[in-house]
């Protein structure tokens, strides 16, 4: 069934977004997915306007859940698509944090309860890449009630300045064996690096004058108060809020550029008292599509490449249950 255009409020925020409601579910009440997007400037269906391209991971779940009978809601994320920056300048976007995030999928979550034919007791969450963080968020709330399943899929499984950190000292090793960095400048930047993440843990502030390719990095001052919110949020800290026997879904894949299959292990562990399905790919790139035998490098999540069955297939198995 071709997806409604919709539209809903938080803040001073107007969200666009796509309901997608399968045809044999209406007039009858069905489960309801609120679908949330990674990080950057990601919309509704998984592109990112820093990678033009066709990426379509959220479009690609909205129809496996369609082929469930589930409804979903998928949307532009603040600094994506028709949402686009709402009412804010572009120099404001730093000051709004992360709970803005958050707080739209929290309102975005209220939207879909209330739509028709979908069972207000039956709300599943499911994000992908940073979303996943946005969903543990929104599943833990103080007096959050809504919530019946969650699906982290490549999820954010650490807190973000220490994977910041695990990134960057990689590139470093990389380019220092490579030769194209002396030791003495990169034992350089892993000082400021140390120091930026003591500081955004104190006091919320980056130092001034950080070398730039720790600027490169996103760490600015226009992004000191989102950086300081989410790492604030420890995912395994998170999941270990979850009610014992809660559904939960976890996926991560070996050629996974982004999330390693190690740290999805140990939020893992974090949800062993959850009803926990772990799903473990082997050619799937961080954003759910096949690489066959070749490494992902990033580039090729906008190749039309086919979409994983080593994911489809336990995912859709797992939704049938909920």
């Amino acid at each position: 069934m071709p997806d409604a255009e919709i539209t809903f409020e938080s803040g001073a925020v107007t969200y666009y977004g796509s309901l997608r409601t399968p045809e044999h579910t209406t007039g009858a009440a069905a489960p309801g997915a609120l679908l949330l997007a990674g990080s950057g400037p990601t919309d509704r269906n998984g592109d990112s306007g820093l990678l033009p391209g066709d990426i379509g991971t959220l479009r690609f779940l909205a129809d496996l859940l369609e082929q469930h009978g589930i409804v979903s809601l998928r949307y532009d994320k603040i600094g994506s698509g028709r949402t686009a920056l709402g009412p804010y300048e572009v120099d404001e976007i730093g000051d709004l944090g992360f709970t803005t995030f958050v707080d739209a999928a929290s309102a975005g979550l209220d939207f879909l309860a209330a739509q028709p034919g979908v069972d207000p007791s039956r709300l599943i969450v499911i994000g992908h890449s940073d979303g996943g963080l946005v969903a543990l968020a929104l599943a833990t709330a103080v007096g959050e009630n809504r919530v019946r399943a969650v699906g982290l899929l490549e999820p954010l499984s650490v807190r973000l300045l220490d994977l910041l950190t695990t990134q960057i000292s990689a590139q470093l090793d990389t380019v220092v064996g490579a030769g194209q960095l002396p030791v003495e400048l990169a034992d350089e930047l892993r000082l400021a690096l140390a120091d930026t993440v003591e500081s955004l843990r104190t006091d919320g502030t980056i130092p001034d004058n950080l070398p730039e390719p720790l600027q490169n990095a996103g760490l600015v001052h226009a992004n000191a108060k989102a950086l300081a919110e989410e790492d604030a949020l420890d995912p395994r800290t998170l999941a270990g809020r979850l009610p014992a026997g809660f559904p939960v879904l976890t996926s991560c894949s070996a050629k996974d550029i982004q999330v390693r299959v190690a740290d999805v292990d140990g939020l893992d562990a974090a949800l062993a008292h959850t009803a926990l399905t772990s799903v473990r790919m082997v050619n799937a790139s961080h954003v759910l599509k096949d690489v066959g035998n070749r490494p992902s490098t990033g580039p090729d999540y906008v190749e039309p490449l086919p979409y994983s069955s080593e994911f489809a297939e336990p995912f859709s198995a797992w939704v049938a249950t909920l």
